[in-house]
């Protein structure tokens, strides 16, 4: 039986082997599964609790999606259109991604002044 001409070295090295594979995948796994870190970018923040997610940069375009306050935003870029109240009056709107209730995200137009933590983004 060849288990059995196994000298003690090689016992130690399969040891050792199985050991060292033990770790690494257990490492690997510990990154799959680790939580993701806490937001830091641009989320809707709203005095009416939400923000629509639509599809121009107008108040008469179609409502892709209401987020709620919290939601995150990933600013894409920028485009001026119709001229809205917010959180204040301005005729900005960010073209972004924005975090839905579901396994889909939104991606559309929201009013600026219903965006908190504003990044730097191109014009559309």
């Amino acid at each position: 039986m060849p288990f059995l001409t196994y000298g003690k070295e090689m016992i130690l090295m399969r040891i050792r082997l199985a050991n060292g594979l033990v770790a690494a995948v257990a490492a690997l796994s510990g990154l799959a599964a680790s939580p993701a870190s806490a937001w830091t970018g641009s989320y809707v923040s709203s005095n009416t609790g939400y923000a629509h997610v639509r599809g121009d940069a107008t108040m008469n375009s179609a409502i892709l999606g209401t987020a709620p306050n919290g939601r995150m935003v990933d600013m894409m870029c920028w485009k001026d259109g119709q001229w809205a109240q917010g959180n204040y009056w301005t005729n900005r709107w960010f073209y972004s991604t924005v975090q839905s209730n579901g396994t889909n995200n939104w991606i559309g137009y929201v009013h600026a002044s219903l965006v908190a933590n504003q990044k730097t983004v191109p014009r559309c």
